[in-house]
């Protein structure tokens, strides 16, 4: 293991991503609950608390029998989870986008709340969760958000969420295979991925 690999593993550089979370969460947060009291999107409300829920449970997940110490990985991983938190809202209204943020929102807590405390940041491995929403596709939480995120574009279009959010599903599937890559070190995930055959999107992918 390199100098670096071994610094990734650290506890002290699991606590910096935490910091680094909950600054962003909070710039976010304010953002959004700033521009319902102007605008009154109630979607706003209800991503904010979608990912409000991801922030929380990440500070509190459960220890990780095996963590991936990749730098590749840990960029990805990293970049894919506050690259969204550098999103900004608009006060123009779009109803149908309006109520897909709404209904990607639900689904995305639904997904976290399936995870609970298993949830991670880079590739790692925890208690294995197959109930829930987890018996239909492998990654749940990665479908709501082509939902939440493609909906949250069409109601609160700008340049600058626009490149965030190409940049964010890219950066999706990446983190996608190399979540697999780590998580198939077990029997138990081979064989869970033989039962629930699709990652993202039924019949598609």
């Amino acid at each position: 293991m390199t100098t670096i690999e071994k610094l990734l593993a650290t506890p002290g550089m699991q606590l910096l991503t935490g910091i680094l979370l909950s600054a962003l969460w909070l710039l976010f947060a304010a953002a959004h609950v700033s521009t319902y009291g102007t605008s009154g999107k109630a979607s706003l409300v209800m991503f904010a608390i979608a990912e409000t829920v991801i922030a929380v449970l990440f500070l509190i997940r459960s220890p990780a029998r095996t963590l991936s110490a990749k730098p590749m990985e840990w960029i990805v991983a990293i970049a894919a989870t506050f690259l969204p938190l550098l999103l900004r809202p608009t006060a123009e209204a779009a109803p149908v986008a309006e109520w897909g943020l709404i209904l990607g929102s639900a689904l995305q807590i639904a997904g976290v709340l399936s995870l609970n405390r298993s949830l991670a940041l880079v590739p790692a491995l925890r208690t294995l969760k197959t109930t829930g929403m987890y018996r239909f596709i492998r990654h749940p939480i990665y479908f709501s958000y082509l939902i939440t995120f493609s909906c949250y574009l069409a109601a609160n279009f700008t340049p600058l969420n626009l490149a965030i959010l190409l940049a964010s599903f890219s950066l999706l599937v990446a983190r996608i295979y190399f979540e697999e890559r780590h998580l198939r070190q077990t029997a138990e995930y081979r064989s869970y991925q033989d039962r629930v055959r699709w990652r993202l999107i039924p019949f598609v992918f």
